[in-house]
């Protein structure tokens, strides 16, 4: 593997990152909050990466794209949890405020954070159909995948900490009702699109 290919995937990584998508709308969601949230919803979804960085490595991932059946289940699956958290974004959205939490705050934000992300085929595909682009095939392709997974779950790192430090910088905005319930709104609304769209998606 030479530079060239570590640039170019540098590239189509920050890319990636930048588009909004499913993990955008979960990370404003809690960063708008508060610094920890957005960090604890960041870190479970580079977690989620991890575990499709892993998966990827050990082959599991193409058997999963090459499997109807397989593809389609975590595909519904994956839709139903993104329409799950946009309901609930919009629920809050409609009150005004997030609805009380009786569970361990920390824990649920990265929890669900991290299920939105491993529960998208699309991020799997990313490591499938992408990531092998910039592979050597001469080389240890096994490697090579762990080596661009970890550069791609640093440079991950660094644009959800900035994403984060920008939001918190904006959170007196953030902070005043309506622009809570704007926020909530945007992300429910963003949320249940991209779980409809997810459930459409064709196996590549």
């Amino acid at each position: 593997m030479n530079t060239h290919m570590l640039w170019g995937f540098a590239i189509a990584a920050a890319l990636a990152y930048v588009i909004p998508g499913p993990d955008w709308f979960v990370v404003l969601r809690h960063s708008s909050r508060s610094r920890a949230d957005g960090l604890r919803a960041a870190l479970g979804v580079q977690s989620g990466l991890m575990v499709h960085m892993t998966v990827a490595a050990l082959g599991l991932s193409a058997v999963l794209l090459a499997s109807s059946q397989a593809f389609t289940v975590v595909k519904l699956l994956g839709a139903a949890y993104l329409v799950f958290l946009g309901v609930q974004s919009l629920r809050d959205a409609v009150r005004g405020r997030p609805a009380p939490d009786t569970t361990d705050r920390s824990g649920r934000i990265w929890a669900q954070a991290f299920l939105a992300n491993v529960l998208n085929p699309k991020a799997a595909l990313f490591f499938v159909a992408v990531l092998p682009q910039f592979i050597d095939p001469a080389a240890g392709v096994t490697l090579q995948i762990v080596v661009l997974g970890v550069l791609d779950i640093a440079l991950g790192a660094l644009w959800w900490l900035l994403f984060v430090v920008i939001t918190v910088h904006l959170q007196g905005l953030l902070r005043r009702r309506r622009a809570r319930m704007a926020i909530d709104g945007t992300a429910g609304i963003a949320l249940c699109g991209l779980g409809g769209a997810l459930a459409f998606t064709s196996r590549p």
